[in-house]
């Protein structure tokens, strides 16, 4: 159990719980998270996870300052437009294929699962930011799968933050989905 694990799983917790319920200070928690996640991941040799912490810091800096920003008007969660659903599949796709080489190119560990659910996150992440209500069940699908990556890379503190993410996760649609509900 590591120092760094440690951080992440607790400041990590807390940002997606905080997320839930809308709060701004969701950022800054996973920015801690996120730090301590890209030292961790570099040690481990899992690169796309790195990379893709590297990405979750600017897009929280982003979000941080995105949520402020729309902090003085009504800001809330919808449903993922149609029309940019086959795009964000198509730029997912192509992303994981783009990371696959980039991944083998730096001898990358568990390139295939590792360049899949970095591509998917990086789309989920999109879609939370523009506070897209289905990102929630994206981040339950692609969660269960780090848990096993992380098993298989004996990283047991991180395996057992991605479970408690993919239980929060499912929470987090369901709050969302009923605050939707309710304001239509």
């Amino acid at each position: 159990m590591s120092l760094l694990g440690l951080i992440a799983l607790v400041s990590g917790i807390a940002g997606v719980i905080l997320t839930i319920y809308q709060k701004i200070w969701c950022w800054p928690a996973a920015l801690i998270s996120v730090v301590a996640s890209i030292i961790e991941f570099y040690d481990e040799r899992l690169y796309g996870d790195m990379l893709l912490n590297v990405f979750y810091f600017f897009s929280g800096v982003y979000g941080w300052y995105y949520w402020n920003k729309k902090s003085k008007e009504e800001f809330v969660a919808i449903y993922t437009p149609r029309n940019t659903i086959p795009s964000l599949t198509i730029i997912t796709a192509l992303l994981a294929v783009l990371l696959y080489f980039l991944l083998k190119f730096f001898k990358s560990d568990q390139i295939i699962f590792d360049a899949i659910l970095t591509a998917v996150s990086l789309s989920a992440t999109y879609m939370m930011v523009k506070k897209w209500i289905e990102n929630w069940i994206i981040w339950v699908i692609a969660d269960t799968a780090y848990i096993f990556l992380y098993l298989r890379k004996d990283m047991l503190l991180f395996a057992i933050l991605y479970g408690v993410f993919a239980i929060i996760a499912m929470y987090g649609f369901l709050k969302w989905k009923k605050k939707l509900t309710t304001s239509s």
